[in-house]
């Protein structure tokens, strides 16, 4: 999955991402992780066009600890741009 595609308009909060301290970034299709980002250091709003009011992330390689790419998860929401815990998350793997 492309990095530009992930990195684009999300309908998520800023200050989300900040309290929730935030930084691992995954795309996922049929509950299947595809790809694996780190938030890099800028972040922002569209302001015009179609995507005003969404949020892009500079993302870059993942730089963490816990590679998830690759893994799937039994996690299912209808919101492309959710917020879950690492660690719950990790108990929500298909072994």
């Amino acid at each position: 999955m492309a990095k530009k595609r992930v990195s684009g308009a999300w309908r998520i909060n800023l200050d989300t991402i900040i309290k929730k301290n935030i930084t691992h970034v995954v795309a996922m299709y049929q509950q299947k992780v595809v790809a694996d980002y780190s938030l890099g250091d800028e972040a922002g709003y569209h302001l015009t066009g179609d995507d005003a009011g969404r949020v892009w992330f500079k993302l870059i390689d993942y730089t963490g600890n816990v590679p998830l790419k690759g893994k799937r998860f039994d996690y299912k929401t209808a919101n492309p741009a959710t917020t879950k815990d690492l660690q719950e998350l990790l108990e929500l793997e298909v072994k």
